[in-house]
């Protein structure tokens, strides 16, 4: 009989769920990050966790989020910074 055991890697499992949560809300936002991805830890990265790779993004990709992002409440606008 062989003993049940996992090679699951909870840390990256619970970036991917987070990434995945990320994805459907900026696809609600409009924007589709069909790049996005989780990467491992590299060994001479300054960061040592897994990492999540947003892709590439168009200038409609960017105009649209920063709309977005405009009409949070949390939001102050770059506008007014020096």
């Amino acid at each position: 009989m062989f003993e049940d055991i996992s090679f699951a890697n909870s840390d990256r499992e619970e970036l991917e769920d987070a990434a995945r949560e990320f994805f459907n809300h900026i696809k609600d936002l409009g924007v589709r990050l069909d790049d996005i991805d989780v990467l491992d830890p590299c060994d001479g990265c300054r960061r040592h966790a897994y990492l999540v790779h947003l892709g590439n993004l168009t200038h409609d990709d960017i105009t649209t989020l920063n709309n977005a992002l405009r009409q949070h409440p949390a939001a102050k606008s770059v506008t007014r910074r020096p």
